[in-house]
């Protein structure tokens, strides 16, 4: 009698634990599905991605973009070895010297700027225009052609 007791007793709880962690599980998942953000356009746009990648011939350098789905995107320069790091706004399109010792860039002309153009409708030699670049890696001297 006394082990049908012990066996029924292990059964119950089992069967206590199994249900206690059932209904944990459903007020777990009902909890977080509470908490998410939903999915939308404006989630879209806050979205990044890297686009271009270049590393020098010596690699001791390299740069990538951050792009973005609409707004202005960002190029960085990155030493491999060490912290120095130049976040470049709106570059793009970077090529690093045979001496790596330069990198030459365009950078964009601020999205907004460019997107009210487009909506005035503005002729193609109205609109803003890339600006070209010229950043020395050793002293991070810039110069910059409009």
């Amino acid at each position: 009698m006394e082990n049908e007791n012990l066996g029924l007793n292990f059964i119950n709880k089992v069967v206590l634990m199994r249900v206690s962690m059932l209904l944990i599980f459903v007020f777990a998942s009902m909890y977080s599905t509470a908490q998410k953000k939903p999915l939308d356009h404006t989630v879209y746009d806050g979205w990044q991605s890297i686009g271009e990648k270049k590393i020098s011939n010596n690699g001791k350098w390299i740069a990538y973009t951050i792009d973005v789905q609409e707004g202005d995107g960002q190029m960085v320069i990155q030493q491999t070895s060490g912290s120095r790091k130049m976040i470049i706004p709106r570059g793009y399109n970077v090529s690093i010297t045979n001496d790596n010792r330069y990198a030459v860039f365009l950078v964009k002309p601020f999205y907004k700027d460019t997107r009210e153009a487009k909506i005035k409708k503005k002729k193609t030699d109205e609109l803003p225009k890339d600006s070209l670049c010229i950043i020395g890696l050793e002293n991070d001297s810039l110069i910059k052609m409009a």
